[in-house]
């Protein structure tokens, strides 16, 4: 199994390498449907925020926004997009940082989005990884999950860790009872099962 440093070594790579099939430019349209219609709130966290195309989006709908990457080229690539963003610049900080192991607590965050890191987390850093959202969401704020499901061990893609995915149910056992499922919804990408999951604080 790999490790921490080699998955972030890995992903340095990537974005060097302009392999990085995840940074498409564009905020989903599910992110942009929660919005829709809501009031702006006051705080938000990007999980695996990358070059900060979400984070500038959640800016415009929150007083202050804190984007998280382990991977520092990811990081670099949002301060130059923030540059070009005087509008939202200013209202969204950029943490170096595992997001199993957050340096953040008791933020009370109204909404936490993760577009994808989760489900490539090493399976024995999720339980921490739940903690570190737990900790920083407030009484009715919301957890917004994106991630690939674990596939079939006859069906592992080449190349894909057998561990990588979220298996069966995995979301909500990791975070009942203090996070209540809204949503679902089924999807696909790259030949792969996606899930979209919409969780609220009770």
């Amino acid at each position: 199994m790999m490790t921490l440093s080699e998955l972030r070594r890995r992903r340095e790579q990537q974005y060097l390498a302009s392999e990085t099939p995840w940074d498409t430019g564009i905020t989903p349209p599910e992110v942009e449907s929660f919005w829709a219609g809501r009031a702006d709130g006051a705080l938000a966290i990007d999980l695996g925020c990358g070059t900060g195309t979400n984070a500038a989006y959640l800016a415009r709908r929150n007083d202050r926004v804190i984007g998280v990457d382990f991977a520092f080229t990811g990081l670099a690539l949002a301060q130059e997009r923030l540059a070009r963003l005087p509008d939202v610049r200013n209202r969204i900080d950029l943490i170096q940082a595992d997001v199993a192991r957050l340096p953040l607590a008791n933020l009370r965050a109204g909404y936490i989005l993760d577009i994808g890191c989760f489900h490539g987390i090493l399976p024995e850093d999720r339980p921490l990884y739940a903690q570190s959202v737990l900790a920083n969401l407030q009484r009715g704020g919301y957890y917004h999950l994106y991630g690939f499901d674990r596939p079939d061990p006859a069906d592992v893609p080449a190349g894909l860790p057998a561990w990588q995915g979220l298996g069966p149910d995995e979301v909500i056992t990791r975070f009942a009872p203090t996070l209540t499922v809204i949503d679902i919804a089924v999807g696909e990408e790259r030949a792969r099962t996606t899930r979209w999951y919409l969780l609220q604080r009770r």
